[in-house]
């Protein structure tokens, strides 16, 4: 009897634990809560204008906001380089419509070197940008383990594990240069057609849905002209990457638009959002914690003043 008595017991308690612990669903990532995410303006040109929290406003040079979200718009003979705070360099054309459905991070890793995430990123990330229409260069850092990051298109989703690539949306279809790194392409209203894994100075090119359900993965060579013209796109993504560097510090308030004393990156003047309270991402997040941009000054060499002999005294 009391061998049944406690083998019971010991089912019961089994039973409690599970229950207190459930298993999370499928496809859910378990992830540190982390504060949110930021992207930050390193280079403007031209008129483009950011849809964030609602509101819409005008992009200025060196101002980071929060980046979920957030839609860049750009008109004619204008573009944006632009920083996630995972060191992910971003460049937008001209006549381009990106939007950040999804950007999230766990809290930096510890004892990190803010300059290092030209090379790693400083925590594990989720990023899914969609490319309604126009073209965009990206420039990565090293993606740590367990992060994940998708471009979308109407035609294409693209699985990014790092490098320099260029992806052109439009009527015809979706094209992607892939200049350095690892990527693979699916076709986006299809996945019985499988996906296709792109190598460094190949081009893949997705037909729009007008020509058919059975629609190809086309891949071929990037032709000179245009490797020429994705570099450049790409570089001025790199180059935004070294603009800015990010930390996280202890939060001291929750603020809506700009509070320039509480950011010493901020050249906020109100034309555009920095830590805008997004309702959902800030109950989401790590209340304690919030990332900040810091533009990297450059070194300045000094500068020799040569006084002419005849202004000497006595001379």
């Amino acid at each position: 009897m009391v061998r049944k008595i406690t083998a019971l017991l010991v089912f019961c308690l089994a039973t409690m634990m599970t229950v207190a612990a459930p298993d999370l669903p499928e496809g859910q990532p378990n992830l540190r809560k982390g504060p949110i995410s930021k992207i930050y303006l390193a280079e403007i040109k031209g008129n483009t204008q950011i849809q964030n929290s609602g509101k819409i406003y005008t992009a200025r040079q060196a101002l980071a906001f929060n980046a979920p979200d957030s839609i860049f718009i750009t008109k004619e003979e204008s573009h944006v380089a632009a920083v996630y705070s995972n060191g992910t360099g971003l460049y937008i054309d001209q006549n381009t419509r990106a939007e950040i459905h999804q950007f999230t991070q766990e809290p930096f890793l510890p004892a990190r070197d803010p300059e290092s995430d030209l090379v790693r990123e400083p925590s594990i990330s989720h990023t899914e940008i969609y490319i309604r229409y126009g073209v965009v260069g990206i420039c990565t850092s090293q993606l740590v383990a367990g992060s994940s990051m998708h471009y979308v298109t109407p035609d294409a989703r693209i699985t990014i594990r790092g490098g320099r690539l260029t992806i052109e949306s439009n009527a015809t279809g979706t094209t992607i240069d892939l200049l350095e790194g690892d990527i693979t392409i699916h076709n986006s209203s299809n996945t019985d057609l499988g996906s296709q894994l792109l190598r460094a100075g190949e081009r893949a090119f997705v037909p729009s849905e007008q020509n058919g359900p059975s629609r190809k993965i086309a891949i071929s060579a990037i032709p000179k002209a245009d490797l020429k013209v994705g570099d450049d796109r790409t570089t001025l993504a790199c180059t935004a990457k070294k603009s800015v560097t990010f930390e996280m510090i202890q939060k001291k308030s929750q603020r809506g638009l700009e509070d320039t004393s509480a950011n010493p990156a901020s050249t906020n003047d109100g034309s555009a959002p920095e830590n805008a309270t997004n309702d959902g991402a800030a109950n989401d997040s790590n209340t304690n914690q919030e990332i900040v941009a810091k533009p990297t000054v450059p070194n300045q060499l000094p500068i020799n003043v040569v006084i002419s002999p005849d202004r000497l005294p006595g001379g």
